[in-house]
């Protein structure tokens, strides 16, 4: 029933389209109604996607899980938290949306740092991974005997890659290690820009 209505929709596209260009030369003419064509053969030809035999012999393209990083800063050693939400592009190609939390705690300082942005990750056989994110950091500190509040945001492009082990169905480990080859040392509030990693995918 879609299908008919499309093909409907072109008949009057057509109709408009060549009385309203009817003194139009030929070979422009011609050039519209093959485009118009192309276009009717690559729907025809395309899956309907509200169709719930197709939903249904679909893989579900949704990952979710996680990782868990150890930082090291200026202000202290540090634990990272970073849940995530990601789309297979393809059963390689995987997009994904990460939420990145760090606390930080040492004797003088206290620093708390949110981070928010998008990450792509190619898989290599299901045994490794490359990897690369950006990540917008808000952080906020407290030196503790001054009791001085200070905040600030900072950028973050992380490049990196990993061992994989799949511990049953489609839930894997990953263990890996990421670059910020944004980072510079006189500037960041991160003492270094390499950042190991333990995580946990579910759903490729």
């Amino acid at each position: 029933m879609l299908i008919d209505k499309v093909r409907f929709g072109y008949l009057q596209l057509f109709i408009i389209f060549a009385e309203k260009y009817k003194h139009m030369n030929m070979k422009r003419f011609l050039s519209a109604i093959t485009l118009l064509v192309m276009s009717h053969l690559a729907w025809s030809q395309s899956p309907n996607i509200l169709d719930p035999d197709y939903q249904n012999s679909r893989p579900n393209p949704w990952t979710y899980g996680g990782n868990i990083g150890i930082g090291y800063s200026t202000y202290g050693l540090g634990i990272d938290v970073s849940p995530r939400l990601g789309y297979k592009i393809t059963e390689d190609l995987e997009l994904a949306a990460v939420v990145n939390g760090s606390f930080q705690n040492s004797e003088y300082y206290r620093s708390l740092l949110v981070g928010v942005g998008p990450a792509l990750t190619y898989y290599i056989g299901r045994v490794a991974y490359v990897s690369n994110s950006y990540q917008h950091y808000f952080i906020s500190q407290k030196h503790k005997s001054t009791n001085y509040k200070y905040n600030t945001e900072e950028d973050a492009l992380y490049v990196g890659a990993g061992y994989m082990q799949n511990v049953g169905g489609n839930v894997y480990i990953q263990i890996g290690v990421s670059y910020n080859v944004l980072y510079k040392k006189d500037k960041s509030v991160f003492s270094s820009g390499f950042i190991p990693s333990v995580g946990i995918v579910i759903g490729l």
